[in-house]
């Protein structure tokens, strides 16, 4: 004869929670995972495109078309991170023909249009390695800066969250910030951020970063960021420009409302500037759980 079980309240509740923890299992998803070792398929394209497998992740330039000292993306065949081959992306010194000059190569790891983006209501977080070379990273111009990784709601607006690197404090390191626009701040290119959070990171070594981002632009967003498995940075407030508005100084008729959903990129972005800037990445992660996003 088989065995029934009694279904008590204590059992009831008990399976209930094992299934809710069950489906929480089950939903967490890595969206985008760029981590290949030897015997997996990455490529990058003659325009700078990178491929891994069937996926494809577009690469963005600023002059267009490509100036000669913006490089293309390459895979190193040397440099890795826990056995994963990095991705190398450089621009070299270059004295600027305007002031307002910028340069720009940037991967493109999830797009605005993706179902899985980051837009209001969700939480996404973005993961990498990141490791500057001493040899051929210079510390930016002292009133300049350099952009590492952004996410964006699209032109003419600035990265509502940015981070990147401002200069050098002490022999070896590079200080790193993470900016923040929005509403309040507005956001032209000329627009001064909030510092959310910042640091030094050593040159000549990985330096793993995790950014957790939830937006909100009515004052309710929170970012965090993890450097090393450490938390660096915790931030609340507004978080993205409202979708609705133009939060842009001299914005008129023709000037584009916000988009609704966030692109977000890696690579170097920068005012022109005499500098040689050169960076690996690698482990690149983005997804709906902290653990699913540690690189």
């Amino acid at each position: 004869m088989p065995f029934t079980p009694i279904r008590t309240a204590s059992n009831v509740s008990r399976l209930l929670a094992i299934l809710a923890v069950t489906i929480s299992v089950a939903q967490a998803m890595v969206f985008t995972q760029i981590a290949t070792h030897d015997g997996q398929a990455m490529n990058i394209d003659p325009a700078g495109n990178l491929f891994v497998g069937d996926s494809k992740y577009d690469v963005v330039y600023k002059a267009t078309p490509r100036p000669d000292w913006v490089r293309l993306p390459w895979i190193s065949p040397s440099i890795q991170y826990r056995g994963a081959h990095a991705i190398g992306m450089e621009i070299q010194a270059h004295s600027p023909d305007d002031p307002r000059q910028v340069d720009k190569v940037n991967l493109k790891i999830s797009g605005g249009h993706d179902t899985y983006a980051l837009r209001f209501g969700n939480t996404r977080y973005t993961g990498f390695a990141l490791m500057l070379p001493k040899a051929t990273f210079e510390a930016p111009e002292n009133d300049k800066r350099l952009l590492l990784a952004q996410w964006w709601q699209g032109a003419p607006y600035g990265p509502p969250v940015r981070l990147g690197i401002t200069g050098s404090n002490a022999p070896g390191t590079v200080h790193y910030q993470l900016w923040v626009l929005n509403d309040d701040t507005l956001g032209n290119p000329s627009a001064q951020p909030q510092v959310a959070g910042e640091g030094d990171i050593p040159l000549d070594a990985w330096n793993r970063f995790e950014v957790m981002i939830t937006p909100d632009f009515a004052g309710n967003g929170e970012i965090a960021v993890w450097l090393d498995d450490k938390k660096v940075v915790q931030w609340r407030g507004k978080v993205g420009y409202t979708p609705s508005a133009k939060p842009y100084k001299g914005a008129n008729e023709n000037t584009p409302s916000p988009n609704k959903a966030f692109d977000v990129y890696i690579g170097p972005y920068r005012e022109t500037q005499a500098r040689r800037h050169q960076a690996f990445y690698a482990n690149i992660r983005f997804a709906d759980t902290a653990d699913d996003a540690r690189p």
